[in-house]
């Protein structure tokens, strides 16, 4: 292996290897509150040492990768823009001011779930998040927008354990109503 092999090949996988020590640090701070949690239950310090653990496996995986299977000369597929348009994308073309419309209501989302609601906010965020994105299927938008809201309810209520937010006023009330027909609260 040539030197400018080398090099290549270290430059591909130092942002691997500083996720990776990243989740490690972090994984080393989850016992601050590991202790926290109640005898029979999972702990505080589970789901996030799990996810660590994950995004650890996934980086030494690609350091290998990296390291023993790609090519020398070989660029990372990555790093490269040779990738073929996908159909219906204009070539070149970029879009600031959907990015600026995606960014706006992703600062908008968390204030808005504290008053509307967990629920009613994720709804509304997914679909003018797709239509945004110019995804201009009604129905699929309005599917794909309550069953992947009903999905993160399931997740988090009745795997995860966490509490979303209900709402204030006459939307705490369509939340609480929702989510007990629901059967997960």
């Amino acid at each position: 292996m040539t030197r400018e092999t080398a090099a290549g090949k270290l430059r591909a996988a130092v942002p691997y290897a500083a996720v990776f020590a990243g989740g490690v640090f972090l994984y080393s701070q989850t016992s601050l509150f590991a202790s926290l949690g109640r005898e029979g239950h999972l702990g505080p310090a589970f789901w996030p040492r799990a996810v660590l653990v994950l995004l650890m496996i996934v980086c030494a995986g690609e350091i290998a990768r990296i390291a023993f299977f790609l090519k020398p000369g070989a660029a990372e597929p990555a790093l490269t823009h040779s990738a073929a348009p996908v159909e219906g994308e204009e070539d070149g073309r970029r879009f600031p001011a959907l990015l600026a419309g995606g960014i706006g209501i992703t600062v908008l989302y968390v204030p808005a779930m504290e008053y509307i609601g967990f629920l009613l906010a994720t709804i509304i965020y997914l679909a003018a998040f797709m239509w945004i994105g110019r995804y201009r299927r009604p129905a699929v938008v309005a599917a794909t927008s309550v069953l992947g809201t009903l999905a993160f309810v399931y997740v988090f209520m009745k795997i995860v354990y966490v509490s979303l937010p209900l709402g204030a006023g006459p939307f705490r009330t369509f939340s609480t109503s929702a989510l007990s027909a629901l059967g997960v609260y």
